[in-house]
């Protein structure tokens, strides 16, 4: 597997999905007045802080849940954050991979139950899912997500390329998979057919898991 997040890539999705592929959201186009949900847990606080420092650097608002005043019953809070949100990036740090790693973990338990109900809401609102692993390998399945990024964000690429996604956001454009099946930047996993946007360059038999099956998906020549 690679992490090789190119100027060409970053720039592909600036342009393309702003001039093509993404859906302009009207009267929405300035950073301060769109916001990104983040789904995560607190124990991954290093990567999540980076991804944190990207939204500060661009401007666009975040929800971050223990940064937040949330009242009883936080469920209505979470509600009605994700309605007010342009897209929600689940952020799967290796602290998250571990506790689902170790079983019967109470406080799995309790982060996944809040995870499958943030992602449920956000399908149902019809917002972008984006799963972003901290190169680590998904080991819980998530539905209905329609953009991957599997590498992390710690090298400087990443970073950039992370940049540009919350740009496009800030500028209202959203990020959703495209009808053409074979539009570049798009693939699907052929064991439960999820078609998604990939963000990633990859090379000859480089392999991904699928969040949605975890089964993995191999690519015998590459992909950009």
């Amino acid at each position: 597997m690679q992490c090789d997040l190119s100027a060409c890539a970053i720039i592909r999705f600036a342009v393309e999905y702003r001039n093509t592929t993404g859906a302009r959201c009207e009267g929405q186009r300035m950073a301060g007045e769109i916001t990104v949900f983040l789904s995560h847990t607190r124990l991954d606080s290093a990567f999540c802080d980076r991804f944190d420092n990207i939204c500060a650097n661009v401007g666009i608002r975040r929800f971050r849940s223990e940064f937040a005043d949330i009242q009883a019953p936080p469920w209505q809070t979470i509600k009605e954050q994700l309605g007010k949100s342009r897209a929600l990036f689940l952020l799967v740090g290796k602290e998250l991979v571990n506790q689902q790693a170790c079983g019967d973990n109470p406080n799995w338990k309790f982060t996944q139950n809040w995870i499958s109900y943030e992602v449920g809401i956000a399908h149902q609102r019809n917002i972008d899912i984006w799963v972003v692993c901290d190169s680590v390998r998904i080991n819980f399945p998530v539905p209905y997500f329609n953009n991957y990024m599997p590498f992390g964000l710690e090298p400087p690429d990443a970073m950039d390329y992370m940049n540009a996604t919350l740009w496009a956001y800030s500028e209202g454009v959203t990020s959703p998979v495209p009808k053409d099946p074979d539009r570049l930047g798009t693939t699907f996993c052929p064991s439960c057919s999820i078609r998604f946007n990939l963000h990633a360059q990859l090379y000859s038999g480089d392999i991904v898991v699928c969040p949605q099956c975890l089964r993995e998906i191999v690519f015998p020549e590459g992909f950009e």
